[in-house]
């Protein structure tokens, strides 16, 4: 039977972290996060922040490739 596995990611102000869980041991088979400097947040009155969830969404399935890379599952 295939190995099964979790994936979680916590979208932040600054990045964008995955990590990949192994079900049966609970072991972390992989981790990556995206970009590699913070994301940019946009202020447009003061106490306002924003960003751009296209930003999120570009991170997401880069820091997803790192993990497949990483990980080869």
């Amino acid at each position: 039977m295939a190995k099964k596995y979790l994936m979680g990611y916590d979208i932040g102000s600054s990045s964008i972290k995955a990590s990949v869980i192994d079900i049966e041991s609970g072991q972390l088979a992989a981790s990556a996060g995206s970009p590699e400097v913070e994301m940019d947040i946009m202020s447009v009155k003061a106490g306002w922040a924003e960003q751009n969830p296209e930003d999120w969404w570009k991170h997401i399935k880069l820091a997803t490739a790192k993990i497949k890379e990483k990980s080869g599952i």
